[in-house]
């Protein structure tokens, strides 16, 4: 657990703006979780696996093949969700104006390492 939440801390020393980040679970549990702000972590993360699901059974409907990333904006926030195993994704709040780019590359790096964790 500990090398997760090493993780978690890397995207909060690393994406400006971030309020939230987290690993979690397609089943809206936290593996891991931080927030900057006042959120409540488990009703978050549980309603972004929500929304996440959702996606992936409307690109799975529509024959697309898996979902990989998911990016949305809100009048407070970007939430930023990339895909990491079957089982798993990234959830990543950032303020406004988000900066997609950089959440993008953060998460690609560790990617890898996250998989060897959950083998």
């Amino acid at each position: 657990m500990e090398e997760f939440e090493q993780i978690i801390k890397y995207f909060a020393e690393n994406i400006e703006g971030l309020i939230f980040a987290g690993l979690v679970g397609r089943d809206g549990l936290p593996i891991s979780i931080i927030a900057k702000e006042n959120l409540e972590k488990a009703e978050s993360s549980a309603e972004i696996a929500e929304v996440y699901n959702s996606v992936q059974r409307t690109v799975k409907a529509l024959q697309l093949g898996n979902l990989e990333e998911l990016f949305f904006s809100t009048e407070k926030m970007g939430i930023f969700v990339i895909t990491v195993s079957e089982n798993y994704f990234i959830a990543l709040g950032m303020k406004n104006p988000a900066n997609i780019g950089r959440a993008r590359l953060e998460t690609r790096r560790m990617i890898p390492k996250i998989k060897e964790m959950i083998k």
